[in-house]
C-alpha cells in the first residue's frame, strides 16, 4: 500500500506540472494571436502617428503600440516606420509580455512610380 501511495503521489506532482506548463503555453499562445492582430491593424494605418497608445484585450491581457518613423536617407525613395506590440499579462505567479515587431516601407511622395 505504501509503495502505491508513493506512486500515486508521483503522478499527481507530474500532473499538476503537466497542467501548468500547458496553461503557460496557452498564455503564450493567446498573448502571441492577440499581438499579431493589433500590429496587423497598426500596419494598416495609412498615416500613424509617433507614439505610444495602450489598451486591453480583456481583463487579462494588455497591450501596448509604439509606433516611430525610422531613419531617413535622401539617396533612397522610400520612408519606413516601425511599430512594436507588446502583450503583457500575469500568470499568476510573475508578470510575463510578449513582444513583436514589423516595419514597413513606402515610397517617398514625388518619386515617381
Amino acid at each position: 500500500m505504501t509503495i502505491l501511495a508513493a506512486g500515486i503521489v508521483g503522478l499527481m506532482g507530474l500532473l499538476r506540472g503537466s497542467i501548468s506548463i500547458s496553461g503557460s503555453a496557452r498564455d503564450v499562445t493567446t498573448a502571441s494571436l492577440f499581438a499579431s492582430q493589433r500590429l496587423e491593424e497598426a500596419l494598416l494605418i495609412p498615416k500613424a502617428d509617433d507614439g505610444d497608445t495602450e489598451g486591453a484585450f480583456d481583463a487579462k491581457y494588455r497591450w501596448k503600440l509604439s509606433s516611430v518613423p525610422l531613419p531617413e536617407d535622401e539617396a533612397v525613395p522610400v520612408e519606413g516606420r516601425r511599430f512594436r506590440v507588446t502583450v503583457s499579462w500575469d500568470d499568476g505567479t510573475h508578470p510575463r509580455s510578449l513582444e513583436l515587431s514589423a516595419s514597413r516601407w513606402r515610397r517617398k511622395a514625388g518619386t515617381g512610380g
